[in-house]
């Protein structure tokens, strides 16, 4: 049957939770296989705290089917799988096992685990801006198994909610307004020269820049404004440090993408980068449970309005 293989997307070592409402918290992950040539018929996926089982949870094979595919060389890849408990269960580990005809085919267990954030940073943004997309549980950026995967999105909005007074890109109240770096670091990627499409239409590579803050920490700055980036590879960035203008490279709205990485050499001794949830500090939230309310340290959510100074 050859040496059958499993890996959890979007990264084998751990799964991060995040808290959620109400006293619970959430994971969610995608997983690949190669290597299995039985027919997968079921699925258990169980959790434990400090090694004692807290559940169990079967998949049958046509409820495999909606996650499930095999990819032309065989290998499978599933949608993702959101989970959700109480925080004071304190999950800590979870275990997968595929079976066929009853016997055991494949089984990975994978650390979970809360994100030990070791830097301090602030809203690379100032004023009041809207949160179009975060990593809330089964939010886009969430469901996407890629180093985007705890990422956000942040645009202008005015009090109508519109994001543009006009058909053109200078109409539009994000394009060009500058970005700041959210924590010291060094810039280690830049790359810049790509055009700012017409609104509404998708554009092709987006413009860039990432810096390295530091205990593993990096962040990730996306669609920037052609020509806009005021830094190189190797420069030293303080906190609040002008950086570049938020563009329309690569994407079909104009918006700041925004996500936090950390660097990782695999088990195969490839370079990777992996998403890490990365809270801020020190600003201002409005939205439909607080108005102009302080937090000292938090996540930004979908749909909250965000003002930094």
């Amino acid at each position: 049957m050859g040496k059958a293989n499993i890996r959890i997307l979007p990264h084998d070592d751990v799964i991060y939770k995040i808290s959620g409402d109400i006293g619970f918290e959430n994971w969610n992950f995608g997983i690949a296989i190669k290597g299995v040539k039985a027919d997968i018929d079921r699925l258990e996926i169980s959790h434990y705290s400090a090694g004692k089982q807290l559940n169990n949870i079967a998949y049958s094979k046509s409820a495999l089917a909606a996650y499930l595919r095999t990819t032309d060389d065989g290998s499978i890849k599933s949608r993702g799988f959101h989970m959700m408990l109480p925080e004071n269960l304190k999950a800590d580990r979870l275990v997968l096992e595929f079976f066929s005809s009853n016997n055991s085919v494949i089984k990975k267990s994978i650390k979970l685990a809360r994100f030990e954030q070791k830097n301090t940073y602030r809203f690379p943004l100032k004023g009041t801006w809207f949160i179009s997309s975060g990593y809330d549980f089964g939010v886009e950026h969430r469901r996407h198994l890629s180093r985007g995967h705890f990422s956000y999105d942040m645009l202008k909005v005015n009090e109508f909610g519109q994001y543009s007074q006009g058909a053109e890109l200078k109409d539009n109240f994000s394009f060009g307004l500058p970005v700041f770096s959210p924590a010291a670091g060094t810039v280690i990627k830049v790359h810049d020269g790509e055009k700012d499409g017409k609104p509404g239409s998708s554009s092709g590579k987006a413009n860039y820049l990432e810096i390295d803050h530091g205990a593993g920490e990096v962040s990730r700055f996306v669609h920037l404004k052609m020509g806009s980036i005021l830094v190189a590879v190797g420069d030293k960035v303080v906190s609040g440090q002008e950086i570049a203008a938020i563009g329309k490279s690569g994407t079909k709205d104009v918006h700041l993408h925004l996500g936090f990485l950390r660097n990782i050499v695999d088990a195969e001794g490839n370079k990777k980068q992996i998403p890490i949830p990365v809270l801020f500090s020190g600003y201002f939230v409005s939205w439909n449970q607080d108005d102009n309310k302080l937090v000292e340290l938090g996540r930004p959510r979908r749909g909250q309005f965000i003002r930094s100074e």
